[in-house]
C-alpha cells in the first residue's frame, strides 16, 4: 500500500489550501509536507481525517499493491459480504502462507481464516486462536479496523461456546474502539470502512438480544441504521430492520414490531436474501403478523 504524495498535493492545491491549513487539528505541517515530497504514509486514522477535508476518497490517494493475493482477498470480502461462505473458503484455501509478505496480508489471512471457522465451520476455538494471533503479533493500533473486527469475532466466538461474560467483554470493547474513532475521519465514499461499521453494529446487538438486553440492541441497531441511511447503503439493511423488529416485539411494542418486519421482508425480497426472507416469515406468523400484500406481490 502507498500514497499518491502528489495527488494529495493536487486536490490541496484545486481547495486553495495550505499545507498548514490542511494540517491544522489533524497533524503538523511538516507531516503533510512528508506525504506530498516523499509519500511518507501516517498513520491511517490521521489519512483519513485528511482525505476527509479534501472531500475525496480515500482511494483516490492510496493504492494497494496490485498483485495477485491482493486482488484474491478482495473477492474473498466480496463473497463473505454476499454470504457465499463456502464459495469465500475454496478462495482462501488457495492462499498459501509463503504469500504472506506484509503485515496487512498478515492481518487479512488470519481474520478471514477465523471468521470463515466461526462462522462456515463452527469452530470456535479456531476461530479464537486466529483472531488472537492476528491481535497479538500484527497490530499496531487499537483503531486497527481489522483489531476491532477481530475483537468482534472473539467476542461473538465465545457466544457460540455459551460464555456470555466473555463475550460482552470482547463485543463491549470492539463497539466502544469504534466509538472512539472520530466520525470526520471516514473520508467521504469509503465504502468498506462504513460497511465494517454496520457490520460491527448489527453483530453487536445480535449478541445484547441473545443475552436479553433489546434495548441496548435496539441502540446500536439504530446506530447502524443511521449509518447506512446517511450514506444511502442497503448494507445488511434487510437484517437491522429484522433485528429492530424482534426485539421491538420482546419490549412489546407491536406496531413498531408489525412495521419494521414489513420493511425488513420487502428489503429481503429487493436483495434477493432467501434465508431471511424464510426467517422472517416464521416469525411474523409466530407473532401473528399478517403477511404485507405488496411484498407478496414483489
Amino acid at each position: 500500500m502507498r500514497i499518491l504524495g502528489e495527488k494529495v498535493r493536487q486536490f490541496r492545491k484545486r481547495k486553495g489550501m495550505s499545507q498548514k491549513e490542511l494540517a491544522e487539528g489533524i497533524c503538523t505541517q511538516a507531516t503533510i509536507s512528508l506525504i506530498e515530497k516523499k509519500s511518507k504514509i501516517p498513520s491511517m486514522k490521521i489519512m483519513m481525517k485528511i482525505c476527509n477535508r479534501l472531500g475525496i476518497r480515500l482511494s483516490e490517494v492510496i493504492i494497494e499493491n496490485d498483485d495477485q493475493l491482493y486482488r484474491t482477498f478482495k473477492k474473498i470480502d466480496s463473497l463473505i459480504r454476499h454470504t457465499q461462505l463456502q464459495e469465500a473458503q475454496d478462495v482462501f484455501q488457495r492462499i498459501r502462507p509463503k504469500q504472506l509478505r506484509s503485515n496487512n496480508d498478515k492481518k487479512q489471512y488470519y481474520y478471514y481464516e477465523g471468521y470463515l471457522q466461526l462462522v462456515l465451520n463452527d469452530n470456535a476455538d479456531e476461530a479464537i486462536f486466529n483472531f488472537g494471533l492476528l491481535l497479538n503479533q500484527f497490530v499496531k493500533s487499537s483503531h486497527d479496523m481489522y483489531a476491532i473486527l477481530a475483537t468482534l469475532g472473539t467476542g461473538l466466538a465465545y457466544e457460540r461456546k455459551q460464555a456470555y461474560d466473555k463475550a460482552e467483554i470482547f463485543v463491549k470493547q470492539a463497539v466502544a474502539t469504534l466509538h472512539t474513532i472520530d466520525a470526520q475521519a471516514m473520508p467521504m465514499g469509503d465504502d468498506d470502512y462504513l460497511q465494517n461499521e454496520i457490520l460491527i453494529y448489527a453483530s453487536a446487538a445480535q449478541l445484547y438480544a441473545k443475552i436479553n438486553f433489546p434495548e441496548e440492541a435496539l441502540e446500536l441497531i439504530d446506530l447502524a441504521l443511521k449509518k447506512a441511511q446517511e450514506s444511502q447503503s442497503l448494507y445488511l439493511l434487510d437484517r437491522l430492520y429484522a433485528q429492530k423488529a424482534a426485539n421491538e416485539v420482546v419490549l412489546n411494542n407491536v406496531q413498531s414490531a408489525h412495521d419494521h418486519y414489513y420493511v425488513a421482508y420487502a428489503l429481503s425480497l429487493v436483495t434477493h436474501n432467501t434465508s431471511l426472507t424464510e426467517k422472517i416469515t416464521k416469525e411474523m406468523a409466530a407473532y401473528h403478523i399478517a403477511p404485507l400484500q405488496v411484498a407478496n406481490e414483489a
